[in-house]
């Protein structure tokens, strides 16, 4: 499992995942974090801008999530973001491994 959080400083969870430059990246494994990544998205690239389906593009940065958590996001990116088969979960929480914990406890 692929998991997305918005956070454009690489350690808090952060809102308007529409114009939010940086992505905390979870690999999942068994229910074990195999690896943690921050990336940078390009003026292009963010979502704001992307209006298309990611699973479409491979090369884009966000390709192959399957949760995308964030503080906020608008009715059209949620719409977008479902209709390619993403999970999107809206939280308070600003600790991103806790909510990434959060996902992991409701999927049993």
């Amino acid at each position: 499992m692929k998991i997305a959080v918005t956070s454009a400083n690489g350690k808090t969870i952060c809102g308007h995942a529409g114009k939010c430059p940086g992505y905390l990246i979870y690999e999942i494994n068994k229910n074990q974090t195999i690896r943690q990544t921050h990336i940078k998205l390009s003026r292009d690239q963010l979502l704001r801008e992307f209006s298309y389906p990611i699973s479409g593009y491979p090369d884009h940065p966000l390709a192959g999530i399957n949760v995308f958590i964030t503080q906020g996001l608008g009715d059209g990116l949620q719409a977008r973001l479902e209709s390619d088969n993403i999970k999107v979960i809206e939280t308070k929480d600003i600790d991103p491994l806790l909510a990434v914990n959060r996902i992991e406890l409701t999927r049993h």
